[in-house]
């Protein structure tokens, strides 16, 4: 039965045009049905429901930056934990221990309200900082796990595609649970809401690490002489030229993406003043549904052409982003769809791709120790202190800038938009001078993915257009045929 049911699985074209034994596909079905439980989890942990729930339990701008860069910060634990993973190759067993009970500590953390007192002030906070950190250092441990993982059993010719595909789940399922969870946030009061959605969390998160039980996971490829020792180890990653230029970059990616990322919500909910509901519909299902449409698409642009042009193609949107933030104000949101129906479009395809450069630039040796230093760079450095430097800058500069009273289009210009505004010229930077020194030998020119992409977007077009009026006429001549007999 469980042949059978693999046999006709979604991805069953995909892996029969790549030729994917049978004992290797359950394991990679498994890997996408893990997703469809972790992006409940991931939805209510760092969407507008979250950012509500610590708002509510007196967590200021500062306080928020912080919570957000603690699961960056608790990257930096990848590095021992690779360390440990090659000498001992026991990644399997680490993996599944840590992650189910790490994921399912977001139960507890929901239920804070309930059992702990209001005062001191800030206790509460306290407490959830001390749960994410938890959370984010298990978090750490699984990402080690995972991308070890998926780099061993994913062949790299079906990679774009594949990935693609996972993440078109993903972004459906993102859809679903975040119009559920604010609808459920919307109709409760008080805390109630908040902890339901904080224990679905917990469940799901748990319910995904717990797919991996079904996986075949390979013997890692280890050497035969002792395991050089951890300086050695990370010493060989930064002597990497081609993975370091990637790591350094994608740094500075990390950087001015999140200077401002963690204050999307908080802005749509204190001065847009919109509901949950419309956050998620604007800045969760807009994004998404579009995402999926296309990621599919962009996933057959990586296998062909490369992901450095598709990167530097799809950036275009990612660089204006924040930019757009700034037409928008108390009520008037229709620049924030624009925004994140663009999103969608590229922004996923930017991501998969980084995450596909990295990933086939990392040797087979050590691999985990390659992946855990990427991470740790480009959280830590990048994310964690981005996210911090973005609460304080939000707390002790931009307001003066406020108080400048200026406008943008009519908009008054609030703290955040200057925060935005920061952000996007730091993001178009980046995409003009940092990312073309990126390396990627398989890769196509820039010029001919757009060229050809165009060429196949207007001929679909064409043909689209030309089946509407095949069935117009059709229509036209079935009725006067229909009119003429009835005549007769």
């Amino acid at each position: 039965m469980a042949r059978l049911h693999f046999r006709f699985n979604p991805f069953t074209h995909l892996f029969d045009s790549a030729g994917i034994p049978e004992s290797l596909r359950r394991s990679l079905f498994y890997v996408v049905v893990s997703i469809m439980f972790g992006t409940v989890s991931t939805i209510v942990t760092t969407g507008a429901a979250w950012t509500g729930f610590l708002r509510r339990l007196g967590a200021d701008a500062f306080a928020l930056g912080i919570i957000a860069a603690i699961p960056v910060a608790a990257s930096s634990v990848q590095i021992l934990i690779s360390y440990w993973i090659e000498r001992t190759g026991r990644r399997r067993e680490l993996f599944l221990r840590v992650g189910l009970i790490g994921r399912f500590l977001w139960v507890p953390v929901g239920l804070i309200p309930f059992f702990v007192p209001m005062n001191p002030d800030g206790l509460r906070v306290a407490i959830v900082m001390l749960f994410v950190a938890v959370c984010s250092c298990s978090n750490a441990i699984i990402s080690v796990g995972f991308f070890s993982l998926v780099t061993d059993i994913v062949p790299m010719r079906i990679r774009g595609r594949y990935f693609s595909a996972r993440a078109m789940v993903s972004l459906i399922i993102a859809v679903i649970t975040g119009l559920l969870i604010s609808l459920l946030i919307d109709h409760t009061s008080g805390y109630t809401g908040y902890t339901i959605a904080l224990i679905i969390a917990g469940l799901f998160g748990a319910a995904d690490i717990a797919c991996f039980l079904r996986v075949d996971w390979p013997e890692m490829k280890r050497s035969d002489t002792k395991p050089p020792s951890l300086p050695s180890m990370i010493a060989a990653v930064w002597k990497h030229a081609d993975f370091r230029r990637i790591m350094l970059v994608m740094t500075c990616w990390g950087f001015v993406v999140n200077l401002a990322a963690p204050f999307y919500n908080l802005y749509m909910l204190e001065v847009v003043r919109m509901s949950y509901t419309r956050i998620t519909l604007i800045n969760q299902v807009v994004p998404n549904v579009t995402g999926a449409l296309v990621i599919a698409w962009w996933g057959r642009r990586m296998d062909e052409y490369g992901n450095k042009p598709v990167m530097r193609t799809a950036g275009v949107a990612a660089m204006i982003y924040p930019l757009l933030f700034m037409a928008s104000g108390a009520g008037v949101f229709g620049m924030l769809i624009v925004a994140n129906m663009l999103s969608g479009l590229m922004t996923y395809a930017f991501e998969l791709g980084s995450q596909n450069l990295y990933m086939n630039a990392a040797p087979d040796m050590n691999r985990s120790m390659f992946l855990s230093v990427y991470f740790a760079c480009t959280q830590l450095l990048g994310n964690a202190i981005a996210s911090s430097t973005g609460g304080y800058l939000l707390e002790n500069v931009t307001p003066s800038l406020e108080r400048l009273g200026w406008t943008f289009f009519g908009f008054p210009m609030t703290r955040y938009h200057y925060l935005f505004l920061l952000s996007g010229i730091l993001r178009i930077t980046f995409m003009l001078i940092l990312l073309p020194t990126v390396r990627e030998d398989s890769s196509q020119p820039v010029r001919r993915l757009v060229v050809d992409s165009s060429r196949e977007i207007s001929r679909n077009a064409s043909v689209f257009v030309h089946s509407i009026v095949y069935s117009i006429r059709r229509k036209r001549l079935r009725r006067k045929m229909t009119d003429s007999g009835g005549e007769s």
